[in-house]
């Protein structure tokens, strides 16, 4: 009887602290207001983006892109020198809390898409793809043709550091 007795008063305790006023120090979830509410990106885009190790979601990352001092002030609540010579560009240190960390700022060579990606294991990856499309991007140097094939076919052999983008069409299994 004593020990259903004490473990109605700590369940009661318990209860009460749950039901009092949430403290500075309390953990809050995305959903009751707190810290995880979808903020702003920092940045409008970002080629060095850095998906932050921790294992939540929605993810955190960081745009390790160099700045130049005047930049990095306007657009960052906090900035960071970047390794190298003194003085340099800056890094923007803040932190986006969301699931679409945004778009690349240079563009890749093949374009937007690419269904046929070849790309290093490293980070980030430096790919290339193998589409053959009837022309290729403004952005690619090197189009090389595709003997014969007709009507004439083009691949880009251009590399990019990053990923290699969206699919360019609907998986078959969607």
């Amino acid at each position: 009887m004593k020990v259903a007795m004490a473990t109605s008063m700590i369940f009661f305790f318990l209860l009460a602290g749950a039901a009092g006023e949430a403290s500075s120090d309390d953990i809050r979830l995305s959903g009751d207001g707190g810290a995880a509410e979808q903020q702003a990106r920092p940045w409008k885009c970002c080629d060095n983006i850095e998906k932050l190790p921790e294992k939540i979601f929605p993810p955190r990352w960081r745009c390790n892109d160099e700045l130049e001092a005047s930049q990095c002030v306007d657009a960052c609540a906090v900035c960071r020198e970047a390794p190298g010579p003194f003085p340099g560009p800056l890094i923007c240190d803040d932190v986006y809390w969301g699931v679409d960390p945004g778009p690349l700022c240079t563009e890749r060579p093949w374009g937007s898409c690419c269904d046929r990606a070849f790309c290093t294991k490293t980070n980030p990856p430096t790919c290339r793809c193998a589409d053959e499309v009837a022309s290729c991007a403004a952005a690619c140097q090197d189009c090389q043709p595709v003997e014969s094939s007709e009507p004439p076919r083009y691949v880009c052999q251009d590399q990019f550091t990053g990923q290699p983008g969206p699919s360019c069409t609907p998986d078959a299994y969607n």
